[in-house]
C-alpha cells in the first residue's frame, strides 16, 4: 500500500480537527494550511485568538502521518506543560515527549514539546544536523524579548535548511522584512501568512473629557472592566485615589468576597492597607512595585469580574492574560530618564490590544483623553462666552487651546498630543522584530570561535555581502552567527566589532589560545547573565569569605531600582552641598562652575570602595577593552538587612518603600538566582548559605513564589 499523499493527509486533518467537530477554519488558518501541507516553511503573524495552535497541529499531524519527527517550542515552562497535555490528548500520550531544563520525558516520541532553550542547545550541540524534520516555534515574537530573544534568533540562524520551519507569532510590524531575513539566513524559501483582523475589533476614541467623568459614564453603561494605563507608579496610586472618590463600584456581596480574598493574601503592613481599601471599592493597582501575590489577586479578581477598574503601568500589556472591555489612556506622554516623549505606535497598539474579550465583547474600546489642561481651558472659555451671551466658535477655541498647549510643552521641553497624534498611533504598525543578541564572553565560549589561525575576526571591516551567501548551519560558530543577526548593516558591523573586543579580552585572560579554542575558565560558559569573566578572575585570584561573596552577588545583580531609591537622599545631600559651595565660591570667583563644585565635593568626600569594587578595578586594568565590563553598581541591600537583623517589611518601613515592595521582592529573587548559580559552579558553601537565607526571608513574604526558587542548589547547606 502506497504512502498517503500530502493532499490525502491534509483532507484527513480537516476531517479530524474541523468537519467531525462541526467547525470551520478561519480564512487565515486555511492560508497557513495551504503552505504547511505543501512542506513550505512559513511565518504566520496574526492577532491573539486566531487559532495559531490549530495551525501548529496541522504541521504536527502532517509530520506524524509521514513518519517524521517534530519539535514544538514555547517560551514558558507552564505553556510547555499545557501544550504537552493538549497534544497528548490529540495525538496520544505515547507519541508526545516533554523537555525543560530540569525535566525530560518520552524523548523517543515523534512529537517533542520543549522550552525554546532546549532547541537552541540541540542546534548548537549537534551542528549541521537537523534536530527534527519539522520545527514549530510558537510565540516567535519572543525574538523581541530583551533577555531571551537571542534564543529564537540564534535558533533560526543555526537551524538546518532541510527542516520545515513553522513560526507562529502575534502581530508584528514589517513582517515581510522579518520573513525575508529568515529566508536569506537559512537559504531556504519562507512563505508569509499575515493578518491584522481581530476576532474582537477595537474602536479607537479620542475624547475631550476628564478621567473621572469617563469612569462614571463607563460604570453607568456597564462597560467594565477597564484598564487605566498610567506611566508612573505614583501616578497609578494618584489615579486610583481619584476613582475612589466615586460611589463604590462593587455591591456589598462583592465587597465582602473581595475583602475575604484579600485578607487571605495581604500582610498587615506596607502598601496592603491602601490596596485593600481600593480593592473593596472595585479598584485594582498593578505595577512592578506591587508584591507578586498582590498583583496575582488583582488579576484573578478582574478575570472574575469583581473589579471594575485596574490602574496599571504598561507592564500589564506584555505577557499577562488580563483582557478588559475598555482601556483608557489619560495621557500619551511618558518619561524616560526624566525626558518626556509620546508613546510610539507599537507601544500604543500593544496596550490598546488589551481591549475586547472574545468570550464577552463584540468589540473592544480604547479611549484616549485630551490633555487635562486643554479640556479645562476649552470648557472654561466656552462656558464664559455663553454666560456673557457671546457666539462661540468652538473649533477656534479648541485650536487655540491646543496651540497654547504645544507652546507650553515646547517651553518646558516636554510634549503634548491631540487627535491627529492619536490617529497616527491608532493607525500605526506594531513593533517590528530586531536582534536582542548581546555579545558576551559566555556566549562566545558557548557557541565557539572559528580557527583564528585560519580565519581572523574581521571586526567592522567584515564583508557582509559575502558572509550572507553561506547559511550559518554549514559552519556554525559565533562569527557566522553574527554574520546573520537580525540587524541592519551598521548594527552587524558593530556586533562584529564587539565580538573582536570580547575575544581580545578572552585572550588577555588566557581563556582561549591562538586558535580560538578554550583552554581555561570552564565556569564562564556555565554562568549566563552575569559578568562570568570577572567571576572567573575573582575565583582564580582571591579567597573570599561570606561577607565578600555577599558583596559579589549584590555587585552582579542587575537591578538598580531599590539602590536608586536608597541613594536618593545621598544624591540630594550631595546636590545641596554643591549648590552651597558654588554660592560661596562665586562671591570671589564669578566663573566658578558646577564641575568645579563637583571636584571639590569629591575631594572632601572621596568614595569608599568595597573590596569587590577594588577587585573589579584590578580586573579591568588587565583588559584591552574594560568598557565591556562596566556599568555595575555595588548594592548593599541584603547586606544591610542581614547585618541589622531586619525583616522584609521592617526594611520597607525603615526606608519608606511601601510603593516599591514588588521591586524589592524582585531584587531578592535575583539575589537568590545569582547566589545559586555561583554556588552550583564554584561549590562554595557560603553562596549556598546566602541563597537559603534570602529565600527563607522571601518565603515569609510569599511562600508560593519563593518555592519556585527551590531545588536549584545542588546540595542543601547548613545555615550557620
Amino acid at each position: 500500500m502506497s504512502a498517503p499523499s500530502l493532499a490525502d493527509i491534509e483532507l484527513a486533518f480537516y476531517e479530524r480537527f474541523f468537519f467531525s467537530r462541526d467547525l470551520e477554519p478561519y480564512p487565515v488558518q486555511e492560508q497557513a494550511f495551504e503552505h504547511i501541507f505543501r512542506d513550505h516553511s512559513v511565518l504566520v503573524t496574526v492577532p491573539t485568538g486566531t487559532g495559531k495552535t490549530m495551525m501548529a497541529k496541522g504541521a504536527i499531524y502532517k509530520a506524524v502521518e509521514q513518519g517524521q519527527r517534530v519539535i514544538y517550542t514555547t517560551p514558558l515552562r507552564a505553556l510547555t506543560e499545557e501544550k504537552y497535555r493538549e497534544l497528548g490528548e490529540d495525538f496520544g500520550a505515547d507519541n508526545v515527549g516533554f523537555a525543560t531544563g530540569d525535566f525530560q520525558e518520552n524523548l523517543d516520541a515523534p512529537i517533542q514539546v520543549m522550552v525554546a532553550e532546549i532547541l537552541w542547545n540541540r542546534i548548537y550541540s549537534d551542528r549541521g544536523v537537523p534536530p527534527a524534520d519539522v520545527v514549530v516555534m510558537d510565540e516567535a515574537h519572543y525574538v523581541n524579548d530583551y533577555s531571551r530573544g537571542y534564543v529564537w534568533e540564534q535558533s533560526i540562524i543555526g537551524l538546518h535548511a532541510d527542516t520545515q520551519l513553522i513560526l507562529l507569532s502575534a502581530t508584528i510590524g514589517r513582517a515581510h522584512e522579518f520573513c525575508h531575513w529568515v529566508e536569506v539566513t537559512r537559504q531556504s524559501p519562507m512563505k508569509l501568512v499575515e493578518s491584522t483582523v481581530r476576532q474582537v475589533p477595537i474602536e479607537h476614541q479620542f475624547r475631550e473629557a476628564y478621567l473621572i467623568d469617563v469612569v462614571k459614564e463607563l460604570t453607568a453603561a456597564g462597560d467594565v472592566p477597564a484598564i487605566i494605563f498610567s506611566f508612573g507608579r505614583d501616578l497609578c496610586f494618584e489615579r486610583a485615589r481619584l476613582l475612589k472618590s466615586c460611589p463604590r463600584f462593587t455591591t456589598d456581596e462583592e465587597k465582602a468576597e473581595i475583602l475575604r480574598r484579600a485578607d487571605e493574601v495581604f500582610h498587615d503592613t506596607g502598601a496592603s492597607k491602601e490596596l485593600r481599601g481600593l480593592l473593596g471599592h472595585g479598584i485594582g493597582v498593578h505595577h512592578a512595585g506591587i508584591l507578586p501575590r498582590y498583583k496575582q489577586l488583582v488579576e484573578e479578581l478582574t478575570l472574575e469580574r469583581l473589579l471594575r477598574f485596574v490602574v496599571s503601568t504598561e507592564t500589564i500589556s506584555a505577557g499577562i492574560n488580563l483582557p478588559a472591555k475598555v482601556v483608557i489612556f489619560p495621557s500619551l506622554r511618558k518619561f524616560i530618564k526624566r525626558k518626556a516623549r509620546l508613546l510610539d505606535a507599537a507601544e500604543y497598539q500593544q496596550m490598546a490590544g488589551r481591549a475586547g474579550r472574545p468570550q464577552f465583547d463584540d468589540k473592544g474600546v480604547s479611549v484616549t483623553l485630551a490633555p487635562e489642561e486643554v479640556v479645562q481651558e476649552v470648557r472654561k472659555e466656552i462656558k464664559d462666552a455663553k454666560k456673557k451671551g457671546y457666539h462661540v466658535d468652538e473649533a477656534k477655541v479648541r485650536k487655540s487651546a491646543y496651540a497654547r498647549a504645544r507652546s507650553d510643552a515646547q517651553r518646558k521641553e516636554s510634549v503634548t498630543w491631540d487627535e491627529e497624534a492619536h490617529k497616527a498611533l491608532a493607525n500605526g504598525e506594531p513593533a517590528a522584530l530586531s536582534s536582542r543578541t548581546h555579545i558576551t564572553a559566555e556566549m562566545v565560549l558557548a557557541i565557539g570561535l572559528p580557527d583564528l589561525t585560519q580565519e581572523a575576526l574581521p571586526g567592522e571591516e567584515v564583508d557582509l555581502a559575502a558572509a550572507e551567501k553561506i547559511p550559518a548551519y554549514e559552519r556554525l560558530n559565533i562569527k557566522t552567527v553574527v554574520d546573520h543577526l537580525l540587524l541592519p548593516e551598521r548594527g552587524r558591523r558593530d556586533a562584529h566589532k564587539a565580538l573582536a573586543q570580547v575575544t581580545d579580552n578572552l585572550r588577555a585572560m588566557d581563556i582561549v589560545d591562538e586558535h580560538g579554542q578554550q583552554i581555561a575558565g570552564e565556569m564562564i560558559g556555565e554562568l549566563p547573565g552575569v559578568d562570568a569573566l570577572f567571576v572567573y578572575y575573582l575565583m582564580r585570584e582571591r579567597d573570599l569569605d561570606y561577607e565578600r561573596l555577599r558583596e559579589l552577588v549584590e555587585f552582579l545583580v542587575d537591578h538598580d531600582t531599590i539602590h536608586r531609591a536608597l541613594m536618593k537622599k545621598v544624591f540630594e545631600a550631595r546636590k545641596e552641598w554643591i549648590k552651597n559651595w558654588l554660592r560661596e565660591a562665586r562671591r570671589d570667583n564669578p566663573q566658578a562652575s558646577w564641575e568645579d563644585a563637583e571636584a571639590q565635593y569629591d575631594e572632601k568626600h572621596p568614595p569608599e570602595f568595597t573590596e569587590i569594587e577594588l577587585a573589579h578595578q584590578s580586573f579591568a586594568a588587565l583588559l584591552p577593552h574594560p568598557e565591556l565590563h562596566g556599568g555595575k553598581k555595588q548594592k548593599k541591600i541584603w547586606a544591610q538587612m542581614e547585618d541589622e537583623g531586619l525583616t522584609f517589611f521592617e526594611f520597607v518601613s525603615k526606608h519608606d518603600l511601601a510603593r516599591e515592595e514588588g521591586s524589592l521582592f524582585s531584587y531578592f529573587t535575583r539575589v537568590v538566582r545569582v547566589a545559586k548559580s555561583l554556588h552550583d559552579v564554584t561549590g562554595l558553601e557560603e553562596l549556598g548559605t546566602m541563597a537559603e537565607r534570602v529565600q527563607a526571608m522571601l518565603a515569609v513574604v510569599d511562600a508560593r513564589l519563593a518555592k519556585t526558587l527551590t531545588g536549584q542548589v545542588r546540595k542543601r547547606l547548613p545555615t550557620t
